[in-house]
């Protein structure tokens, strides 16, 4: 399926959407032909919704936003056989699944589905094989994750392969934008928030062993086994999650090690994707979250929309071991890697994958 291909964006005003209107408004692959929302939004256009992001509106992208039941009453698989989902967890139950018995390929960002074993959970870098082997159709739901699990995946996966993690320690750092628009609105007023995040340490814990499970030739996902703790907390940062990692490995690796193995992190399995970063982890002494929100991207000041390997990458500090422990800190661009660039990363992905076979 490859050229310009026509999609629907499921979800019309929230963050996650709005930088999926970002990163398709010039994309090479795809281009938004649909776009259906909540009650809220549904009749109005694009640009009467308020814009919640630090970087400008896309110019081109004007659409009256359908309501879920217009959509699902005209789909044409013909028309739109790709879909991006932004959709509340509720609202994607029942939206989602429908599409694809219409004969969509739904790319979800919403939590819905993640651990239904029938229904991949992918980030490429880490665990894209599993798409390969399952050889699955063109109809069906793909998944991308958590978006402060992807750091934490990302750093962990090369690690673990060679030499299996037994124990890992996470504390994060997750900035308002990761509570969504209205969190983000009222936080940049100074108002109050709570720090605490139920349920993410939950979901964080579920996600990871899926993501490192062992892949037979088959599809058949093993999850990983490896104690786990982890204790999420919101900061008063706009944008970009930090996480701080310990973990121990059950055969020695040494620091010069753990460099190599986070240097020859896959680019996306070999593939030329357009927001594919060079580099997908980039080892910096510091992290500095108004630098590092822009790791991957080719120029510098480049805007998002033009430059979509902008906010790709992941920024790793150096390794340091101590003790057995093996501890660093990562830092991502939440609503971009960890949420509307991840997903459209694995749409680019699946969609060559299906191309090529």
């Amino acid at each position: 399926m490859g050229g310009n291909v026509g999609v629907i964006l499921l979800g019309a005003g929230g963050l996650v959407a709005q930088r999926i209107q970002e990163r398709l408004a010039s994309h090479p692959l795809f281009r938004i032909e649909v776009v259906a929302g909540s009650p809220n939004t549904a009749g109005r256009r694009l640009t009467d919704l308020k814009w919640d992001l630090d970087s400008p509106r896309p110019i081109n992208l004007d659409h009256i936003v359908l309501s879920m039941k217009e959509l699902l009453d005209s789909y044409d698989p013909n028309k739109t056989p790709i879909a991006f989902s932004t959709l509340p967890a509720d609202i994607a139950a029942e939206v989602e699944p429908n599409l694809v018995k219409r004969g969509c390929r739904v790319y979800s960002n919403a939590s819905t589905h993640r651990m239904m074993s029938n229904i991949p959970l992918i980030i490429p870098e880490v665990n894209g094989t599993l798409l390969e082997r399952r050889k699955t159709g063109n109809p069906g739901i793909v998944c991308s994750t958590n978006c402060t699990v992807m750091p934490v995946a990302m750093t962990l996966a090369p690690i673990h392969r060679v030499h299996h993690i037994q124990n890992v320690r996470i504390r994060t750092e997750q900035s308002l934008s990761g509570g969504g628009a209205a969190l983000l609105r009222s936080g940049k007023l100074g108002e109050a928030f709570d720090q605490k995040i139920p349920g993410e340490a939950e979901k964080m814990e579920e996600e990871l062993r899926r993501l490192l499970a062992d892949i037979d030739d088959d599809g058949i996902e093993e999850y990983a086994t490896f104690d786990v703790d982890i204790e999420c907390s919101r900061v008063g940062r706009p944008f970009g999650h930090e996480v701080h990692i310990e973990a121990r490995t059950e055969s020695i690796i040494d620091e010069e090690e753990i460099l190599r193995l986070w240097a020859t992190q896959p680019s996306v399995l070999h593939l030329t994707l357009p927001s594919s970063p060079t580099f997908p982890l980039m080892v910096r002494e510091t992290i500095q979250p108004e630098r590092d929100l822009r790791a991957g991207e080719e120029e510098i000041g480049s805007s998002v929309t033009f430059d979509l390997k902008q906010g790709m990458a992941i920024v790793v500090t150096p390794p340091r071991i101590e003790n057995g422990w093996i501890r660093w800190r990562a830092f991502s661009a939440n609503t971009i890697r960890g949420a509307a660039g991840g997903c459209v990363l694995l749409a680019e992905f699946d969609t060559q994958l299906r191309t090529r076979s």
